[in-house]
């Protein structure tokens, strides 16, 4: 070994041994955590938890011997609408208004439909150039038309009655487009014969309010039970219960009995 090594090893200080170091621990293990102390409490377990059943139905006790017993009501049905009439002829009074029938606007097919139906092919009511030539505005509709929707409103008010005559006056030209409103008013309430009779007014209107027809009718109703009617209409209601009223037929004298032969 030369000298300058030997010079290098003296100047240097002594190493420490190395010795092994301990593993370190976790600052979970190491650090220390403080509690209070805390009172331990008893938990006690819950009751178990019961289905609740509908109430039992309590027993009525019988009623005393005094007092009758009670009995559920009964369901009443209502009665079902009919088309029977709801009035009769002596619920009438005079000057009552009928229900008033408006009809849509009359069209040419209407008018064709109802010449057809009726039979009256006048060329007035179908031919436009036609009644062009003759001095009308154009074609316009039969008379009969709106009396036929007059008898409309009659029938729908009258229901299960009679209509004994229907008549009427045209008061003015029915064109197309035109939308007529019918009207009635109970004229006069009267008996003949056990029959119930109404005289009843009618007219129908156009849009404009101009009358275009007016016409009358008589109309034969029914009576109330109440007052000596019955389910018949006409003279038929007069005459229930009392046959004496009815007319004698024609009496057949009854056949000889015949005697017994002689042997």
């Amino acid at each position: 070994m030369s000298s300058r090594n030997a010079a290098k090893k003296l100047s240097r200080p002594a190493s420490k041994p190395v010795t092994k170091s301990a593993p370190r621990k976790s600052k979970a293990k190491l650090a220390k955590v403080t509690r209070f102390p805390t009172a331990k409490v008893a938990s006690k377990p819950l009751p178990p938890v019961k289905k609740s059943s509908p109430p039992a139905a309590k027993k009525s006790s019988p009623p005393p011997a005094h007092m009758p017993a009670l009995t559920a009501p009964k369901q009443v049905q209502q009665p079902k609408q009919s088309l029977a009439r709801s009035f009769y002829w002596s619920e009438l009074r005079v000057g009552d208004d009928l229900p008033p029938l408006t009809k849509p606007a009359i069209d040419r097919v209407q008018i064709v439909r109802y010449a057809a139906s009726s039979g009256d092919f006048n060329r007035l009511h179908l031919d436009e150039p036609y009644a062009h030539a003759v001095g009308f505005p154009g074609l316009f509709a039969p008379g009969m038309l709106a009396m036929a929707f007059v008898g409309q409103l009659l029938t729908a008010w009258l229901r299960r009655g009679h209509v004994r005559k229907l008549s009427a006056r045209f008061v003015k030209i029915v064109w197309p487009n035109d939308e007529l409103t019918c009207h009635g008013r109970i004229a006069e309430l009267r008996r003949e014969g056990g029959a119930c009779y109404a005289d009843v007014e009618l007219w129908a209107e156009n849009q404009k309010g101009e009358l275009v027809l007016r016409g009358q009718a008589t109309c034969e109703l029914y009576e109330s039970p109440q007052n000596g009617g019955g389910d018949t209409g006409g003279l038929l209601f007069a005459l229930q219960g009392s046959t004496s009223t009815l007319p004698a037929g024609p009496h057949k004298p009854a056949p000889p009995a015949k005697s017994p032969k002689k042997k």
